[in-house]
């Protein structure tokens, strides 16, 4: 008789009584209950810690840890991970809400595959801004090492993935933990996504991950804005903005994996950090090459010839918080 897969979620919390509660009974609901629930605290000063005593008190399935000292978002969820003692791990925010049928959608699509995404819909009850891309996102290592495509709150992992990770790069101290999970998984080919609804996403001005995405809008004037401001800030960007990439080449360059998309990954982020008209020029044919992997949607739109030939002048958006 086959061994069940057993299921942990891994809950990071700071000073989120507001709504936490909301969320934990989101995950107690799942038509696929969850073997073990871990809850981490960073150092909460509100009610947050009260909230999460009573609910372990009432539900076995809880694992309550405090940390003595604050770590950060990314810290503490890479401590609480490592406490997961199921074969998968689902990560949560503190704020979301789960459909009832995330955990049982996800085992079921995962298959033999490191990592499973979802549709993440957002909604907002303050008047925050609220948008949903109702395109498949494009889930490709060229994609996700720009742009998180799979938001960590819908990531559903097997456990197997947190040791292929080389923890003592650099950019598991600056990038954030979902975009580092979801790119190793997809240079190692091994990503799926469940393209239905898994999370409601809580849009307010208080959570940590909060900011407005309104100059992302997929629109025409949206676009000739960016390539304005990408012509502009082209050069500063290169300069301050080139430890990003040199930390995500470090990082591939530790990976024990030899995949098209592995290579890909690697030669990106070669042109990345080099500088120079003919470096340029190759970007320029590698971009168009590989076009069907750089955008949000994978197809072959008249489009994607044009931006591709733009990426490498465009691409200096990314960076656009190394601008003050």
């Amino acid at each position: 008789m086959m061994k069940q897969a057993t299921i942990s979620v891994v809950i990071c919390t700071y000073n989120g009584a507001k709504f936490v509660a909301e969320q934990l009974d989101s995950v107690l609901r799942q038509t696929r209950p969850a073997d073990e629930i871990i809850i981490q605290d960073d150092g909460s000063t509100d009610a947050t810690l009260t909230i999460l005593r009573d609910y372990a008190t009432r539900y076995p399935v809880i694992r309550l840890f405090q940390n003595a000292i604050s770590m950060g978002v990314n810290a503490n969820f890479y401590s609480a991970m490592q406490r997961a003692q199921g074969d998968f791990i689902a990560l949560c925010d503190q704020d979301d809400l789960w459909e009832a049928d995330k955990l049982e959608r996800q085992l079921a699509a995962i298959g033999h595959r490191l990592l499973c995404g979802g549709r993440s819909v957002p909604f907002s009850e303050d008047g925050s801004f609220v948008y949903q891309d109702p395109r498949r996102p494009n889930t490709t290592a060229l994609r996700m090492m720009y742009c998180a495509e799979i938001a960590g709150h819908t990531m559903f992992f097997r456990r197997q993935l947190l040791d292929l990770l080389p923890m003592d790069c650099a950019i598991f101290r600056h990038n954030y933990y979902d975009m580092i999970l979801s790119v190793v998984a997809a240079v190692y080919e091994s990503v799926v996504y469940v393209d239905a609804k898994l999370v409601n996403q809580r849009r307010y001005h208080g959570a940590s991950t909060y900011s407005s995405n309104a100059d992302s809008v997929p629109t025409v004037g949206n676009g000739l804005r960016m390539i304005v401001w990408c012509v502009k800030h082209y050069r500063e960007i290169k300069r301050s903005g080139n430890d990003y990439y040199l930390r995500w080449l470090d990082l591939l360059e530790h990976l024990k994996v030899d995949t098209a998309s592995h290579r890909a990954a690697l030669r990106m982020m070669k042109y990345q950090t080099r500088r120079g008209v003919f470096n340029f020029i190759r970007f320029q044919m590698f971009c168009l090459c590989h076009r069907s992997q750089l955008f949000h949607t994978v197809g072959s739109d008249p489009k994607n010839l044009v931006r591709a030939f733009l990426f490498p002048l465009t691409a200096v958006f990314y960076q656009r918080q190394h601008i003050r």
